[in-house]
């Protein structure tokens, strides 16, 4: 999947092939795709092989040629029938793209379709993410994704259905999408007297004509091609047709504007019934290669535990071992390109689907992938559906990893729940000898827990040297300058106040240091704002969340790790900076203390005086190069010893064979089919009582920080808030701290005219 932050679109969705025998789909299949095609030059090679590594299994491919007269392109359909029973071609006299799709709907028998040009592409999970939104959407008739603009034009399309009404005066997107077979007859299908473009935007009016309307999901999963001879570049190139057609368009369907069809996507009822059963069945004939192993995940996002979880799926895949992932929170998921390079089987589950549909699919995607071992990592919405999960997957073995307690969080937080559903997991893996003593202290089964310390990349001692000459010189420091950073989310967990106060209280004591602080977060803002407002914004660069590879750069040219966390298992910044040869300066939380040595850092206890301690021992290194050197190595060879990324790797493959092989010898009982549904019922009714509060738990915090009661116009802001966060545009907004901070300021703007009035 492409990186929006800075896409490549060289990079196209046709690289990671399956090689799976060709099979017809079980009768009716799923989705027909409906592909008009004439004269296709061989980048039609490029749209085979993105349909044909559809993660939907079940489909038929109708291309109906539209008279070609290339003989080339007639033969690359011919050989293409060849290659996979499930494609069928449909000859027919020239008679434009509508009725193209027309005769291949009208050959077809699935209850889905999709509408597929011959040069465009999709991503392998597009057929399933879409198909699947309509089985839990209902109220919608056809359903498509961002695109991607590539070819001659190059740019990200982000914005499709949502614009409603707006289409009467202007189409919004390429013509890929999946429809309802009740939608395309209803309408009739295309208008075939429109030959020369153009001929979606009528489509899509004429299902809006007859009440149907779609939604655009936020991923980027078609590609849509550009070229200056297509038809519809053609056609704007003609002065005065693409108005005239506006205005035809506005002629037909003006009156539409005025009752146009708006669908939403439902939010559920209290204690909402858990559909039964699967929809369809897509079993998937890959899997006889090896092992499969399913990852859920909250999220995709710069952090430790989201690169451990890469670092343990490039181990499963070099292996041998397939992987697919489930992300089950709605957020920015800006690390998902580096997890789609890994495997493109992955689904963001609020993205499409409905919270009713959560257990359900989980459940699919298992059997469908014939899944050996399910991984959760992080995921309270995975813990929660455990017990319907085994209950529905017996032959499945289930393990988690847990990387540290969160006091301030759920009362322990995922550690928490990894004791209380130890009795649905084969196995529980943890980072810390200290998090197992945690756990066995609140009642886990100690025998049931194992211990995998994350392991770190190496690089030699010449590499390091290197880089830190090239990198000190890039961002301006002088090879002997003492530098200091700190690399990690900037929140409460890492105490970014008392980070300033240590930096500040340090040039109050003359020491001679640089630093660099680098992470993006809630508090983010706080923490610029504090050292703008300082002595410290000439000595202190800011940078945002970083990549990996540019962190791990960062670190080689550094010197100390500063790192005053309030809570950490085993940060896995302070087990790099280690690696790179940083001298840690870290607060004894945690396992910490199991991997910083005496001679291998400092750690500082939290305490009053805490600032003056950090402090004491800045000045030591500072002013003692070779005590900085020593300890250096003391951390490097500790990290090259016992913390090998292939080590932990191999550990956790042979953890995965455990569980199975525990699995069959000594299975966790299942829990009863009735219970466990009762339990994803409540689980479900949980999530939508936790998103109608959100907004009510913000404006507490706000209260807690500002340490006064509401005033009448804040408490008419928080009953705002609580019925705009029904809504799903305000949904997506709210999950993003900008727009609580211009919450904040936009009602204390309007209590202070209040006020002066």
């Amino acid at each position: 999947m492409i990186d929006h932050y800075h896409p490549d679109y060289t990079r196209l969705p046709i690289r990671l092939e399956r090689k799976v025998p060709c099979q017809h789909p079980a009768e009716p299949p799923v989705v027909a795709i409906l592909t008009p095609y004439f004269n296709t030059e061989a980048l039609f090679l490029e749209t085979v092989r993105s349909v044909l590594a559809q993660s939907l299994r079940s489909f038929e491919w109708i291309i109906v040629d539209d008279g070609s007269s290339d003989q080339s392109s007639i033969d690359r359909l011919n050989e293409l029938r060849q290659v996979d029973s499930r494609v069928r071609i449909v000859h027919q006299k020239n008679a434009g793209p509508g009725a193209a799709r027309n005769a291949a709907f009208r050959h077809s028998s699935a209850r889905y379709v999709c509408l597929l040009d011959s040069d465009d592409l999709i991503e392998p999970t597009y057929l399933e993410t879409c198909v699947w939104f309509l089985e839990s959407n209902a109220k919608f008739g056809f359903v498509n994704t961002w695109s991607v603009i590539f070819g001659e034009e190059q740019h990200l399309w982000n914005t499709g259905f949502e614009r409603g009404a707006e289409h009467v005066h202007r189409n919004s997107g390429p013509p890929i999408s999946v429809l309802r077979r009740s939608a395309y007859e209803a309408c009739n299908g295309f208008d075939e007297t429109i030959r020369f473009g153009h001929e979606d935007w009528d489509f899509w009016l004429r299902l809006a004509d007859k009440g149907f309307w779609g939604h655009t999901l936020p991923l980027f999963l078609q590609w849509y091609r550009k070229r200056r001879t297509g038809r519809f570049e053609q056609q704007m190139s003609i002065n005065g047709m693409h108005q005239a057609f506006q205005k035809q368009m506005l002629a037909k369907y003006g009156h539409l504007e005025s009752r146009w069809p708006t669908p939403v996507r439902s939010y559920g009822n209290p204690y909402e019934d858990l559909k039964p059963g699967l929809p369809f069945t897509n079993l998937d004939p890959a899997k006889d290669a090896g092992r499969r192993v399913l990852f859920i995940i909250p999220w995709m996002v710069t952090g430790g535990a989201d690169q451990v979880n890469l670092d343990l799926i490039d181990g499963l895949i070099a292996r041998g071992t397939s992987v697919s992932i489930c992300a089950t929170i709605r957020t920015e998921h800006a690390w998902l390109h580096l997890f789609s390079q890994r495997t493109e089987d992955i689904f963001i589950l609020p993205d499409f689907l409905e919270p009713i549909d959560f257990p359900r699919f989980i459940e699919y995607l298992i059997h469908s992938r014939r899944v050996d071992c399910v991984v959760l990592s992080g995921s309270t919405v995975g813990y929660h559906l455990l017990p319907y999960l085994r209950s529905v997957a017996p032959d499945t073995a289930f393990i988690d990893l847990c990387h540290v307690e969160e006091p301030h969080w759920l009362n322990g937080g995922h550690p928490r729940f990894a004791v209380g559903y130890q009795s649905m997991l084969e196995l529980n893996l943890v980072t810390s000898a200290h998090l197992k003593d945690w756990m066995v202290n609140r009642g886990a089964e100690a025998s049931r827990v194992r211990l995998m310390y994350t392991g770190v990349r190496q690089k030699s001692n010449g590499e390091l040297a290197a880089t830190r000459q090239r990198i000190r010189r890039e961002l301006g420091f002088g090879e002997e300058e003492f530098l200091v950073t700190f690399a990690g989310r900037i929140c409460a967990q890492k105490r970014p106040r008392v980070l300033v106060q240590i930096l500040q209280r340090a040039r109050e004591r003359g020491v001679p240091f640089r630093a660099i602080l680098i992470g993006s977060g809630e508090l983010a803002a706080d923490l610029d704002q504090e050292i703008e407002s300082s002595a410290l914004r000439r000595q202190v660069l800011r940078l945002p969340s970083v990549s990996h590879e540019r962190w791990l750069e960062i670190a080689a040219a550094a010197d100390v790790l500063l790192m005053p966390s309030q809570y950490e298992g085993i940060s896995l910044a302070l087990l790099e900076g280690m690696a790179s040869g940083l001298v840690p300066v870290v607060s004894r939380v945690g396992g910490q203390e199991e991997i910083v040595g005496p001679e291998a850092g400092f750690l500082i206890e939290h305490d009053t005086e805490e600032v003056e301690l950090y402090c004491d021992v800045l000045t030591r290194l500072a002013s003692n190069a070779e005590l900085r050197l020593r300890v250096s190595r003391t951390a490097r060879d500790f990290a090259r010893q016992g913390l090998s990324i292939g080590r932990t790797q191999d550990q956790f493959s042979a953890l995965i064979s455990e569980a199975i092989e525990l699995h069959v010898s000594r299975s966790r009982q299942a829990p009863d089919a009735r219970l466990a549904k009762e339990i994803a019922t409540m689980s479900v009714e949980y999530w939508r009582m936790s998103a109608a509060l959100d907004w009510l738990w913000a404006e507490k915090l706000m209260i807690a920080e500002s340490g006064a009661p509401l005033d009448r116009v804040e408490k008419a802001g928080v009953k705002l808030g609580l019925a705009i966060s029904r809504t799903g545009l305000a949904r997506h907004l709210a999950r993003f701290g900008v727009a609580r901070k211009l919450a904040r300021k936009l009602f204390a703007k309007i209590g202070s005219r209040e006020h002066a009035s």
